[in-house]
């Protein structure tokens, strides 16, 4: 088989920062939150030393699947900076096909602040990501892959959301199987309609999340309540609830699956990536 995944190609800036770090620049611990470009330059100044890393959720998960050895290519937007050489390298080492022509804009960075409890809390800002084109990608490629694992940001991807039109078009005609990952309350609330259609018409198949962006979506705030909801949905649904273990709702079934906690995490950056990967 052959996975396609479609999203944002971010630069991790990740640091190891207090939590007065984050009360100080208003990041919401363990959420993402978007700032302005002038806003994140301020809060990258004040970083302390991090490492730059290359990272995006579709991009992290199509990696770990090709560690598995699932044949994979990622389409996403890097800048013409100093970050590209880094990012195609990365998809390299993992064999992953990354042929996208870069963009104009400053390659998008996410800064992954890490807290002493290990928590990691992501704060972003726009950049070279959110200008990938339909024109960018491979349709022929696009209607023979096996699946898509895709992010909600893909909503407003390119002008006039075309690359999201280019999925779920393809999706619907060519019967592939499309995941996608929710993991922004913000944009969770914004495209809750859209999702629950996609859903309904059998073009979405998994829609992946964690106990803190999935209610967004349903509009419910308790785990329970939030489970309750997604039993109605006709694609099935993972949620992840940390140390809580992890959830899928499949026709209207819900099962649990434990996980022992681990005690002192140094950092769980890109943990759910892979877990799904």
């Amino acid at each position: 088989m052959q996975v396609i995944g479609i999203g944002l190609s971010n630069i991790d800036l990740v640091a190891h920062v207090r939590d007065d770090f984050l009360i100080k620049h208003k990041a919401v611990k363990g959420a993402p939150r978007k700032f302005d470009d002038l806003a994140f330059a301020r809060l990258r100044a004040e970083l302390p030393q991090y490492d730059a890393i290359p990272g995006g959720c579709a991009a992290n998960t199509v990696c770990g699947m090709a560690a598995y050895g699932v044949p994979a290519r990622f389409y996403g937007k890097i800048g013409e900076d100093s970050f590209e050489s880094l990012y195609r390298a990365s998809f390299a080492d993992y064999t992953v096909a990354y042929d996208v022509p870069a963009g104009s804009e400053e390659s998008s960075q996410c800064a992954v602040l890490v807290t002493p409890d290990g928590e990691r809390t992501f704060v972003y800002t726009h950049g070279a990501s959110w200008d990938l084109q339909a024109g960018d990608i491979d349709t022929d490629l696009i209607a023979t892959a096996d699946m898509i694992v895709s992010e909600i940001y893909m909503f407003e991807f390119g002008q006039n959301a075309e690359v999201a039109k280019l999925v779920f078009e393809t999706a619907q005609q060519k019967k592939t199987p499309l995941t996608m990952k929710a993991m922004d309350q913000d944009f969770g609330r914004r495209y809750a309609q859209k999702i629950r259609a996609l859903g309904d018409a059998n073009i979405l198949d998994l829609l992946v999340g964690n106990h803190e962006n999935l209610p967004s979506i349903t509009g419910t705030t308790s785990l329970d309540d939030t489970l309750q909801a997604y039993k109605d949905w006709k694609c099935d649904v993972l949620l992840t609830a940390n140390a809580g273990g992890a959830y899928f709702v499949s026709g209207g079934e819900v099962k649990h699956y434990a996980v022992e906690p681990v005690k002192n995490p140094r950092n769980t950056t890109g943990a759910g990536d892979q877990f799904l990967a």
